[in-house]
């Protein structure tokens, strides 16, 4: 194999080896870590999403959580009226890209702190919707979710390859047009518009797949919990959310799983309640911003530098 192919394939190579890896632990653990391991891996998947539109694309969007909901809902109904799992999952995509496309369309030709509001209000109003919403979500109650998987093997297994797909397709998504464009817009979005980069669609087309893969890693997370409330989804979520993709390192393919282990593994390693867990996750959010504001991976790139150097 030449360099150059093997340069390309080894970043996908290395990612699949650590799904297989995070498989093994999540069989290998009890309960307890278990299911930390899961939720940080659920995690990791809707925040390889918000990824995509605000590490790629340096907007901060704040209604992951949003769409993390709607395709825990979505999923859930179509389990309801015993559609196949399959079709329940491209319900929850559909119904969360659906959300995307009416919120992209209306805020992809603003910027900065006008996105993040915007967002956020859309955020709120998902999660007043899915609270309000009684005959069809239950209301604050919630509702009971039907299992599609036959056991624990097969829910570990399509948590851990879903979350090794989402950095994957992260991978990906960096080295193409779509990519390359986000990045783009990131770093000078008025000359990105001068070089005829449509700036308006890249960032729509970046929110759509947020939204889908946010989706999705609603359905994880209904299965994984056999039952949802809109306490799951609140606009604090998608907050969090951010703050996880931000400690971990914003357009990085690790970032969202190293984020989202120090702020969703570390309180329920704790076993924190959510108002002493949401302090924590202050603390933790500031501590890493003020020492490495490129997040955790910024500080491995120091690290592994450091050691290239010395070497």
């Amino acid at each position: 194999m030449s360099p150059s192919i093997r340069a390309v394939w080894s970043p996908y190579l290395g990612l699949a080896l650590l799904t297989v890896l995070l498989f093994t632990a999540l069989q290998a653990f009890n309960a307890f870590y278990g299911g930390i391991l899961a939720s940080i891996l659920i995690w990791t998947v809707a925040t390889s999403g918000l990824n995509v539109v605000a590490g790629l694309g340096g907007y901060p969007s704040l209604m992951q959580g949003g769409f993390y909901g709607l395709g825990a809902y979505a999923s859930t109904l179509a389990l309801t009226h015993h559609l196949p799992f399959a079709v329940a999952i491209l319900a929850a995509i559909a119904v969360a890209a659906a959300a995307g496309l009416v919120v992209g369309v209306v805020f992809s030709r603003t910027r900065g702190q006008y996105f993040a509001i915007g967002t956020l209000f859309f955020g709120v109003v998902i999660a007043l919707g899915l609270t309000n919403a009684q005959g069809l979500t239950g209301g604050a109650l919630g509702l009971s979710v039907t299992f599609a998987l036959p056991g624990n093997t097969a829910l570990n297994a399509l948590i851990a390859a879903s979350a090794g797909a989402a950095m994957i397709l992260l991978q990906f998504l960096s080295r193409r047009r779509i990519g390359l464009r986000l990045a783009t817009v990131r770093e000078d979005e008025d000359l990105a518009e001068h070089l005829g980069v449509p700036t308006a669609r890249t960032k729509l087309i970046g929110f759509l797949i947020s939204a889908a893969i946010g989706g999705y890693a609603g359905v994880l997370i209904a299965q994984y919990n056999g039952a949802i409330s809109p306490d799951l989804f609140n606009f604090t979520v998608g907050f969090v959310m951010f703050v996880a993709l931000s400690v971990g390192g914003p357009g990085r393919v690790l970032g969202p799983l190293l984020g989202s282990a120090l702020i969703v593994g570390i309180p329920d390693l704790l076993n924190l309640s959510s108002g002493i867990g949401l302090l924590l996750v202050g603390l933790i959010f500031i501590a890493i911003i003020i020492a490495v504001p490129d997040g955790m991976m910024g500080l491995f790139d120091r690290l592994a530098s450091t050691i290239g150097w010395r070497a």
